[in-house]
């Protein structure tokens, strides 16, 4: 009976002991029997970055049981790119986009350790694509069409055009614009393509503007204006006219015809003068109407010949438009001759009769008309094809 007491306190002292070692031995070091463990804190300055920028990542907040000391900390940053600190602060620059989580593991001087992890998105640059003409003839509509180019992460793109030949920092907010250039040149320009998170891409554009062909063929034609009317005494009439401006002047005639005078009291025949004048190339000639036969009206004509230089060749010209072509072959120093205004002066000098009847003048005037023929070298244009 006593053997079996002493039995029997022997297994109450062994039970008492698991006890005491279970749930107050953990008190002093820990419940598993390990070292003690710190408590792993993490934040960044920044959860949503675009690719290539940095972030700061603090661990510092992390804490240690009284009586031990964080030594280090360990660094995944989710991209196959780890580090090792001893104080609880890094940064790290991330160069793909996509969804991260970030992982610090502290450790103690026990050896106990403990880690926390955040998530970090890095959004993607947009891709720009651009589709322009490398060349194309002034007057071309030219399109500039970026419509193709996406987001990694599907947002919508803002596109700014910048172009070089203007002084503004925004020409056009758009994806697709056209214009059309009037003078040849190389017209360069910037495209910034930006998404919803700022993320941008820029490209830099080129297109060479050619200057149009043209082949001329001059042909000669002859055009002729009339005008008619009655003058009295001293009266005078003045024409205006542009006759070069569809072709090359190359000769004039004006021919100044009276009316006959019949009548005995009407005789001697009128005579008026006719004066030309070209200002712009300092030309001017006047003429009196004689009547070299009486039975001929009386008249007088200006003429003048090789107011330019021929031309029967067939050209080839580049320019950037019809206007400038036109320009450029009728309005040369020396083949513009006649382009400008021409008039034409008539004046009736001597209208008076020598014999008035009755007081009554037979003869207070005349009628005259004047013919102007002019030959016109005109270039027939057709484009050549580049």
């Amino acid at each position: 009976m006593l053997g079996a007491r002493i039995g029997m306190v022997s297994g109450k002292q062994r039970l008492s002991f698991i006890l005491f070692a279970c749930f107050i031995l953990p008190l002093f070091s820990g419940c598993t029997g390990g070292p003690p463990e710190p408590t792993a804190r993490l934040t960044a300055d920044r959860n949503e970055i675009n690719v290539g920028e940095s972030v700061n990542f603090d661990a510092r907040e992390s804490t240690s049981p009284d009586g031990t000391l964080i030594t280090g900390y360990s660094w995944k940053f989710g991209d196959g790119n780890s580090a090792e600190t001893i104080q609880g602060y890094t940064s790290h620059v991330f160069t793909t986009a996509g969804l991260y989580e970030i992982r610090v593991t502290a450790t103690n001087d026990q050896g106990g350790e403990d880690s926390a992890s955040i998530p970090l998105i890095v959004n993607g640059f947009p891709e720009i694509s651009l589709n322009v003409p490398t060349a194309v003839r002034t007057g071309d509509v030219i399109a500039l069409d970026t419509s193709g180019s996406s987001d990694p992460e599907g947002g919508e793109l803002t596109t700014i055009w910048n172009f070089d030949w203007t002084e503004s920092e925004e020409d056009f907010v758009g994806s697709i614009y056209s214009f059309s250039a009037d003078t040849s040149g190389n017209y360069t320009g910037t495209v910034t393509v930006t998404d919803v998170k700022g993320a941008s891409a820029s490209e830099s554009w080129s297109i060479a503007v050619l200057p149009r062909t043209y082949q001329v063929i001059w042909e000669e034609h002859i055009i002729q204006y009339e005008w008619d009317g009655y003058l009295e005494q001293n009266q005078i009439h003045t024409i205006t006219h542009m006759p070069g401006t569809e072709g090359r002047l190359m000769s004039v005639n004006g021919t100044l015809t009276l009316a006959m005078d019949l009548l005995p009291m009407m005789l001697p025949q009128d005579n008026f003068s006719l004066t030309v004048i070209v200002a712009d190339d300092g030309w001017e000639n006047t003429v009196r109407t004689e009547q070299d036969n009486i039975t001929q009206n009386s008249s007088a004509s200006i003429e003048r010949e090789n107011m330019n230089p021929d031309s029967e060749d067939v050209f080839n010209f580049t320019a950037d438009s019809l206007d400038e072509l036109m320009q450029m072959i009728l309005n040369g120093t020396d083949t513009r001759f006649g382009q400008g205004e021409w008039q034409w002066v008539i004046e009736a000098e001597e209208a008076d009769p020598d014999l008035p009847v009755g007081e009554v003048d037979p003869d207070g005037g005349n009628d005259w008309e004047l013919v102007v023929e002019f030959t016109v070298l005109v270039p027939r244009v057709s484009e050549v094809g580049v």
